[in-house]
């Protein structure tokens, strides 16, 4: 028998709960979240034009003008997501109390045979979306850093860009 994408998605949400409309907040919540996140390349062509003199009739690439490091270009373009990420553990408190107060079926919940049951349906949404969070931040650093290096002028670059991303993420976690 199969099952819709309703079904599996009603077995993750607290009884009485509309999963589809946590589901759409949440996807409404994500776009927000890019469409912030592509601040980086408005930052990022206003250094990239820097790089270039006009000598009167075309753009020149001035060889001793240097790029920003990735890091400090990134700035908080993807802040987004952590404040998304930090949000969601609130869902979690609220499908809890969702149980206890709007449907009362927190004893139903307990004496059901699969003892996760009440946990299942209370964490699981939240965390997808935590995971989702970090997944889509994770994915956006890659690609603007390919931008920012495909883009760059080899000349213009400083060395050790991935490193100082990962200086700048352990300096962050101390």
């Amino acid at each position: 028998m199969k099952t819709s994408f309703e079904d599996t998605l009603a077995r993750h949400v607290p009884p009485g709960v509309d999963g589809k409309r946590e589901l759409i907040w949440l996807a409404v919540g994500g776009a927000l979240c890019l469409l912030y996140s592509l601040s980086f390349f408005i930052v990022y062509l206003n250094h990239y034009q820097a790089l270039f003199v006009w000598d009167g009739t075309a753009r020149v690439l001035n060889t001793e003008a240097v790029m920003p490091d990735f890091i400090a270009l990134l700035g908080n373009s993807l802040t987004g997501f952590l404040i998304l990420a930090l949000c969601l553990p609130a869902l979690i408190f609220y499908h809890y109390a969702y149980h206890y107060r709007d449907s009362m079926s927190i004893y139903l919940m307990k004496r059901l045979p699969d003892r996760w049951e009440l946990h299942r349906r209370c964490i699981s949404l939240p965390f997808c979306g935590i995971l989702a969070c970090c997944g889509a931040a994770f994915i956006l650093l890659l690609v603007y850093f390919g931008v920012y290096m495909l883009l760059t002028p080899s000349a213009c670059l400083a060395p050790d860009q991935w490193q100082k991303i990962w200086i700048a993420f352990l300096g962050v976690v101390k």
